[in-house]
């Protein structure tokens, strides 16, 4: 029983480092270069300093987005529910969209679950401005060519090259060629009926 008591206890110990570690690397940035515990607690008790402290937007706040996301995923949520606040505004919603699209670059190279959460989460707004300013930031379309550009694209290309070519392309081809040997037929009938004439003296 006391073995068994040692092995439970060595594996819940186990487990709790292995928790502690994952929590460690769940962050981007290296621990020297995160920001103060402070900085990120101030910030998850209110979000809206934020707007606050960079209330025109701006490269600082888009600094501040990147590295409060790279320095504890965690914050990732009062990141996002500050695009769906009324009192963000236009330039401080493309700072924010702009740091969290440098923010999903990194984690790309380290943590490509944490980059897919940003970009669910853009996704998860529902609004149009905040997905279009992240396609434009990061150059990437997955979000939208999944719906639009694929159904525009399948539907289109087929349609276009349905009726251009194969009707209209076609058909002009082949009336052209009619055509064309329209005029032979004059010297070919001559030539058929002299065939034919010299058919008929042979019989």
């Amino acid at each position: 029983m006391s073995v068994m008591k040692i092995a439970l206890r060595m594996a819940a110990a186990a487990a709790l480092a292995a928790a502690i570690s994952s929590a460690a690397n769940a962050a981007i940035y290296p621990p020297q270069r995160q920001l103060p515990t402070t900085v990120i607690s101030e910030f998850k008790t209110s979000p809206n300093s934020l707007l606050q402290q960079y209330p025109t937007g701006g490269p600082q706040l888009i600094s501040r987005v990147r590295d409060l996301g790279a320095s504890d995923p965690t914050t990732l949520p009062g990141l996002i529910a500050l695009l769906k606040d009324p009192a963000t505004t236009k330039d401080q919603m493309n700072a924010i969209v702009a740091g969290l699209a440098q923010l999903s670059r990194m984690a790309a190279q380290q943590d490509q679950a944490f980059a897919n959460e940003i970009q669910t989460a853009i996704a998860g707004t529902g609004n149009p401005e905040v997905i279009a300013a992240y396609q434009a930031a990061t150059g990437d379309v997955a979000i939208a060519a999944t719906g639009a550009g694929g159904g525009g694209t399948g539907a289109g290309g087929p349609t276009g090259n349905g009726f251009p070519t194969g009707g209209g392309g076609s058909g002009i081809v082949v009336f052209g060629n009619n055509s064309t040997p329209n005029n032979p037929p004059n010297a070919g009938g001559g030539s058929v009926g002299s065939a034919a004439n010299s058919v008929s003296p042979v019989r």
